[in-house]
């Protein structure tokens, strides 16, 4: 596979003051930048290691849509390539992509994209797997609590939550939950209490009796039990959690299909429900400042986490989720790259990727990291990977 580097060096990165004008940002360099030479790829949301980031591609250029899925790690300040996984995820399996989840424990990677991979970080070596493993993943991502992984598994009957250590791979069934016709639940995430360890929070979609229902499982690890289930009542019928909550203190934000709520994590019992215009999609819900940071299909909104007023809002688009880093909301929006100042919502960066400029499909991915030590973004379009310095 033939690759091309190239790395800018520009003058610029030393001032600070030059990004903050009133016009936002539309050619804005890159440190460097990396072309597959692979065609259309999907990668994942960037991941930091030590000197490294890591990024998925394609093992060679076809047509067909039948090249094996992998990972790559460059060296995060170059770009130059320190290793190619040494495995690869073969059609008709599913791919790496933006919505593969992942964890990081010490030097080792768990990821998932339907089967689950150990790979080591410093070497790009695959530790154990269990692609053939029966029962298929049940949709919530990776989630390392008190090292202790996490996910959802799926039978015929049931979905399943279990969890391994991160020596053996063995997964072990923490609660299960029916699965048929008339219901289905589905989980997106872990929510660990802030103040009871032992108590974790899964944010549900239950569908029954043709009814989608926004709702809480609370489960005690100390009794092993579901201590709660809890719908929560909102203003509409048929709203379900788009993606990606978080919780804050004694609460927890939750984003649905057209309405942003806040819940009480001791009871579930509603505090607020904000209307917004469209879903979140990937993008989700992002906590900074006191603010609940909301990017739907249509706008990006600024919240008052205490009260759900909406302080600002601006037009936008759903893409990567966002991130906050010096009081700027980065995020790629399905076709430009974005930085919104987190206070006062004005766009401070707004540029579509540079391999638009010979090939109009290579826009920016709905993926992005920001490095928060060393003031960098790492993103990527169809055909590139990018590294950019952050506005501040």
């Amino acid at each position: 596979m033939k690759f091309y580097l190239i790395l800018f060096y520009t003058s610029f990165l030393c001032s600070c003051n030059f990004f903050e004008s009133a016009n936002p940002e539309v050619n804005y360099p890159p440190i460097w930048e990396y072309d597959f030479n692979i065609g259309y790829f999907s990668s994942i949301d960037p991941i930091l290691y030590v000197d490294k980031v890591i990024y998925s591609g394609l093992d060679e250029k076809r047509k067909d849509f039948l090249a094996n899925s992998t990972l790559l790690a460059f060296d995060k300040e170059n770009g130059i390539i320190k290793w190619d996984w040494s495995d690869t995820i073969d059609p008709p399996d599913d791919k790496f992509h933006y919505e593969s989840q992942y964890v990081v424990n010490n030097n080792q990677l768990f990821i998932s994209t339907g089967a689950n991979y150990s790979i080591d970080l410093q070497t790009g070596k695959t530790l154990f797997s269990d692609e053939n493993r029966d029962e298929p993943s049940g949709g919530l991502m990776f989630y390392n609590h008190k090292n202790m992984l996490y996910s959802s598994f799926r039978n015929e009957l049931n979905t399943l939550i279990k969890y391994t250590d991160f020596d053996s791979f063995t997964w072990t069934t923490l609660f299960q939950v029916e699965r048929n016709d008339s219901v289905a639940y589905t989980f997106y995430n872990i929510l660990p209490d802030t103040y009871q360890e032992q108590v974790l929070h899964f944010p549900i979609t239950k569908y029954e009796n043709d009814k989608l229902l926004p709702g809480i499982i609370k489960y005690d690890l100390n009794s092993n039990s579901i201590i709660k289930e809890k719908i929560i009542e909102v203003s509409e019928s048929g709203r379900f959690i788009d993606n990606f909550s978080t919780i804050i203190d004694n609460k927890i934000f939750l984003p649905c299909n057209g309405i942003v709520i806040c819940v009480r994590s001791s009871d579930g019992e509603l505090i607020w429900e904000t209307p917004v215009n469209g879903n979140t999609s990937r993008s989700g819900i992002m906590y900074a400042d006191n603010k609940i940071f909301v990017n739907t299909e249509f706008q990006l909104y600024a919240l008052d986490a205490e009260t759900g007023n909406i302080l600002w809002q601006i037009d936008s688009s759903a893409g990567s989720r966002m991130q906050e880093h010096k009081g700027v909301v980065y995020y790629t929006d399905g076709i430009s790259l974005r930085g919104v100042d987190a206070v006062s919502g004005e766009v401070l960066l707004e540029m579509e990727a540079p391999s638009r400029a010979t090939d109009d499909g290579a826009f920016f991915q709905p993926v992005l990291t920001i490095d928060h030590e060393n003031d960098r973004i790492y993103t990527a379009s169809y055909t590139h990977a990018y590294c950019y310095p952050t506005l501040r």
